[in-house]
């Protein structure tokens, strides 16, 4: 959660941590403020284009499925 991640920031910054040197960060799901956020946070993201597509084909198939999604991973300078 968003607001984790808040906590989690406040925290190394209250330790005076190096963020990608004394400790390293990894979020989940990509948003454009982790591309700016303390010279960026790495993300491990869900395909979100893929799973709408996927939904899409499963409702007009009308087909129950356990499917797996592929994830992207975006390193930056939080590691």
């Amino acid at each position: 959660m968003e607001d984790d991640l808040v906590i989690l920031i406040e925290k190394i910054i209250q330790l005076n941590l190096k963020i990608g040197k004394d400790v390293g960060v990894i979020s989940y799901n990509e948003t454009p403020l982790k591309k700016l956020l303390l010279n960026g946070i790495t993300t491990i993201s869900t395909d979100f284009k893929g799973m709408g597509l996927m939904a899409a084909e499963m409702i007009k198939n009308q087909e129950i499925a356990h499917q797996e999604l592929s994830f992207k991973l975006t390193l930056r300078q939080s590691l």
